[in-house]
């Protein structure tokens, strides 16, 4: 998450600003800055890969989990309280697909 926080931050912004600027500016730096700039944009795009592999293989664990707890829920509770805590499950469920997906967006929104 360091990386997601760095990436996000002014100072990234800044420093490629300026990289960019001295490129345009003086020629020879460009023949410089190249293999870096390339370095690091690989760099950021394993980062970005790491993290959305990260979330599928936890956004399944998730929704495993949830649906062994409606499943041993159906089994030990009467059918009077299964169908509220079925709902507050299913709520439960919803939410976190909802917080998985902005954070998909996010992390895509860096690439």
């Amino acid at each position: 998450m360091a990386i997601l926080k760095f990436l996000s931050s002014r100072k990234f912004y800044w420093g490629a600003v300026a990289a960019a600027l001295g490129m345009m500016l003086y020629p020879k730096a460009k023949e410089n800055i190249k293999p870096s700039l390339e370095k690091s944009l690989k760099e950021m795009q394993d980062a970005v890969n790491k993290a959305v592999q990260f979330f599928d293989e936890n956004k399944q664990k998730i929704t495993e989990a949830i649906r062994n707890k409606i499943e041993e829920l159906n089994q030990t509770v009467g059918k009077g309280s299964i169908n509220k805590q079925k709902e507050e499950a299913l709520n439960q469920l919803e939410y976190l697909k909802a917080k998985i997906q902005a954070l998909e967006e996010e992390i895509k929104s860096l690439e």
